[in-house]
């Protein structure tokens, strides 16, 4: 039996199903990451994503150069958070992260907020699996 921060005792049944709750969100939002990255990003990126960078002012080089490194980018941090290596940490920056990209998306292209595929709706999505991550008792990370 372990406890919880309140004390509460847990079986280990709880525990463990508790602690795959945890994982699959961890993994979840690494692989939305490392799918975000290397999908649209580098191998297919779609004309709205470079007019986005453009009209967002924050590129370097051209706006499909940027797109494309943004990309390399958010592939190794996918990596790193399915990895669970400093998991608190690789989720809190790609939670600021996330914020910084939602703010500048819906800036450059307000229909992102309407969009049936995407933006705002995933992004709660993920904004919920890094706080399963972030707030997991750390009374209860090794069992």
């Amino acid at each position: 039996m372990k406890t919880n921060e309140e004390g509460m005792l847990l079986s280990t049944v709880e525990y463990r199903m508790l602690a795959r709750v945890k994982t699959a969100a961890r993994l979840s939002l690494g692989f939305v990451w490392l799918w975000e990255g290397l999908v649209p990003k580098v191998l297919y990126p779609s004309t709205l994503q470079i007019e986005m960078v453009r009209r967002s002012g924050w590129w370097f080089g051209t706006p499909e150069q940027t797109l494309y490194w943004l990309g390399l980018a958010m592939i190794p941090a996918g990596f790193a958070i399915l990895s669970g290596i400093a998991e608190r940490l690789a989720v809190l920056v790609a939670t600021l992260s996330v914020m910084v990209l939602m703010v500048l998306v819906i800036s450059t292209n307000p229909e992102a907020l309407h969009d049936p595929f995407g933006g705002l709706a995933k992004d709660a999505c993920l904004f919920v699996c890094a706080a399963l991550v972030w707030f997991w008792p750390r009374s209860l990370e090794h069992p």
